[in-house]
């Protein structure tokens, strides 16, 4: 056994191969590092490259390139190196590692010294030396058994890196220490309570690596109480019981059950002793752990309750708690709020005169306030809210204070509700029909007012309307305070004083009348503005404001510095006619009603809807497409060209070549687009000889259509 040595292969005096080899071993990994080295000795040598040369350790081969080699001028023998390699050997489990083969080889395919030569292989079988894989001596023992664990006090005979136990007798292993050490400990937790464990330490030597293993040894757990299942605690009966399964190992000792809300302990019941073996149980709560319980629920209705089981012998707690969850809640029956009632008025001075009861309300101008009463939480709850709502309003405060609803939009007999709500969001409420008095304001259903004749300054006035009834037991209790109205001329910019009809005002139930051919006089050169205003009981809070415009008087011929205006008074032309025009018992024959440019077009339009348009357009092309025995330019998208607006539906449209001095025609191409409502279309210019050299042809287009 080595880790190192040589072999050669000469096949004629010192010419051939030398090999030399080195081991680097693992004792942790187990294994040899191989490494060979090859070399090629010769005394002059002129040869070529080798790509089959080879080399292997221990059946991992590898072909290589072997250099040329070109040396006539030495006096003495020479050695090149051609080819290291290194390869890992791992030993069998006893750490011994025999009949490693080594070899190598380079083809010559030539004559040395006389001696004709092939291939030069070289090759040994060596034997590395062992490596120690011996296993350390572990044993330990056992203490400090609990319900749920013990302690394990574990040695080694040679110093160990990695400790482990097993508590299935070897099957599986859990890491408990990872210092190099010749002992080591550990405390189990989490056992299960009254159970046979067979421990099992495992130690690893920390030189090799290599796992000595204990022999097995059984430890029971204690037997602390475990807690199975909780069923839900309803907090607020009038006795409270916990019912829970658990399993008792012990009937000597005492347990406690604790009742948590998250970390924070709500009560905990001591002195529980029961039998052992696995039942159900019940746990009653005192009065005052009763009321303990509701206090720590008073802004919640219900929790996920931790329920934490512990045993005890004496004053030491055996074994770890068991806890278990389960829904710790109140009900509605017996926890929900109650409410005495509440009282309710119109809080609108306005409206509060009209009806001389504030229990009645109009209609969009009476304001509701609730006024709670007695309201009371229960089970260690508070009131934090109340609201009241009506016709899709609501409002609410944590006072308990009167409270503003707002205007009732909706009449007849309304709902108004007060709800209640506690600290864990238990509710009650109570509802009452309230009467709303249908109100709309005052409504004028036709008016007139002019200049007589339409052209005097004489100002006429007729109008007639109605006022909602408020009606209370049969009375009808609104009626119209005002009827007034002011003016001004348009162009100024506030109205003067109001001046009140209400004196010549017809006024019979809830209907009211006006009619005045005299009511003031008013520059007949001048438009004015009118304002009237009726108003109710309600004054402003319902006020009719009607807004007008009586234009000046238009006299039907109007004479103006050599113009005549008919139906207008200020004629712009020599004759200016406002309306349509009559010759000889027949209306004037169609005109131009505009006219103008729009781009490259010219256009007119006319009374009738007709419209036409014109213009010149000036294209550069060549001709040149072949087309049968003429030449075309192909289509000119240049030519399709946006109308000056959009006719109603495609016009017709007539289209011109302008002479230029080389003969052409205008066509229409086969492919799109074709004209629109929007634009010409496409066109092209053929000929009955190619034109190769671009020239300018003028386009000429008239459109007419309706518009």
């Amino acid at each position: 056994m080595a880790l190192s040595g040589s072999f050669h292969k000469y096949p004629t005096s010192k010419f051939g191969l030398y090999c030399d080899w080195t081991g680097s071993q693992s004792v942790t990994g187990n294994y040899t590092d191989v490494t060979l080295n090859v070399y090629l000795q010769f005394y002059t040598l002129q040869v070529g490259s080798r790509a089959d040369s080879t080399i292997s350790i221990n059946g991992e081969s590898e072909t290589y390139t072997a250099p040329a080699i070109n040396d006539t001028s030495s006096t003495s023998w020479h050695m090149v190196h051609l080819k290291s390699k290194t390869v890992r050997v791992y030993h069998n489990s006893n750490g011994t590692k025999t009949g490693v083969a080594l070899s190598a080889s380079w083809r010559f395919s030539g004559t040395y010294s006389g001696v004709s030569i092939g291939t030069i292989t070289a090759s040994a079988t060596v034997d590395l030396n062992t490596i120690d894989r011996n296993a350390p001596t572990v044993s330990f023992s056992t203490s400090n058994i609990t319900a749920n664990g013990f302690k394990i006090s574990a040695s080694s005979s040679a110093s160990a890196d990695l400790w482990q136990y097993s508590l299935n007798g070897g099957v599986s292993w859990t890491t408990f220490s990872s210092n190099a050490s010749t002992s080591a400990s550990a405390v189990l937790f989490s056992l299960s309570p009254n159970t046979s464990y067979t421990v099992k330490v495992r130690a690893r030597r920390q030189y090799n690596h290599v796992y000595g293993t204990s022999g097995s040894a059984t430890v029971k757990t204690l037997g602390g109480a475990v807690l199975n299942s909780v069923s839900t605690v309803t907090a607020d009966n009038a006795t409270v019981t916990v019912s829970l399964n658990a399993t008792v190992y012990e009937a000597s000792y005492s347990n406690s059950l604790a009742i948590k809300n998250g970390g924070t302990t709500i009560l905990t019941v001591t002195g529980l002793s029961w039998s052992k073996g696995t039942a159900n149980r019940t746990v009653t709560l005192t009065s005052a752990q009763r009321t303990a319980l509701l206090n720590a629920m008073a802004t919640v209705k219900s929790f996920t309750g931790t329920f934490a089981l512990s045993s005890f012998s004496g004053s030491a707690q055996i074994g770890s708690t068991s806890s278990r969850t389960a829904t710790v809640q109140t009900t509605a029956a017996n926890s929900a709020p109650t409410l005495g009632g509440f009282t309710y008025e119109d809080s609108n001075t306005a409206t509060k005169n009209i009806t001389e009861d504030n229990r009645l309300f109009i209609q969009n101008h009476s304001v509701l306030k609730v006024t709670p009463g007695t309201a009371t939480a229960k089970n260690g709850a508070t009131i934090t809210n109340y609201t009241a709502s009506c016709n899709g309003l609501s409002v609410s405060n944590s006072t308990g204070a009167a409270l503003s609803v707002g205007k009732i939009t909706k009449s007849g007999n309304v709902m108004v509700t007060l709800t209640i709500t506690d600290s864990r969001g238990y509710t009650a409420g109570i509802s009452k029909a309230v009467t709303v008095i249908p109100y709309s304001k005052p409504n004028v259903s036709s008016i007139t007012l002019r200049r007589t004749n339409d052209i005097e300054a004489e100002m006429q006035l007729i109008f007639s309307g109605s006022i909602s009834a408020v009606l209370v037991n049969g009375v009808q209790k609104n009626s119209v305070v005002y009827v007034r109205y002011r003016y001004k001329k348009t162009n100024e910019s506030s109205y003067g004083a109001f001046t009140s009809i209400l004196g010549g005002t017809t006024r019979s139930g809830t209907s009211f009348s006006y009619s005045n051919l005299e009511l003031c006089n008013l520059d007949a050169n001048s438009s004015y503005d009118f304002h009237l205003q009726v108003q109710d009981k309600l004054y402003s809070a319902s006020s009719l404001d009607l807004y007008f415009t009586v234009p000046q008087g238009t006299p039907l011929i109007a004479l103006r510095k050599k113009k005549v205006g008919i139906n207008t008074p200020n004629p712009q032309a020599t004759l200016d006619v406002a309306g349509s025009v009559r010759i000889n018992n027949s209306a004037l024959a169609d005109f131009v009603v505009q006219h103008g440019t729009n781009g490259i077009w010219t256009f007119r339009k006319w009374k009738s809807g007709i419209a036409e348009c014109w213009c010149r357009k000036t294209v550069s092309a060549t001709l040149n497409n072949n087309w049968g025995p003429l030449y075309t330019s192909g289509s000119l998208t240049a030519l399709n060209i946006a109308f000056p607006f959009t006719f109603s539906a495609v016009p017709t449209i007539t289209a011109n070549l302008s002479c230029n001095g080389v003969g052409a025609f205008l066509m229409v191409p086969g492919s799109s687009p074709g004209p629109s409502t929007k634009s010409t279309g496409v066109y092209e210019i053929g000929r009955a000889t190619s034109l190769s050299s671009a020239n300018n042809f003028e386009v000429n287009f008239y459109v007419i259509g309706k518009v």
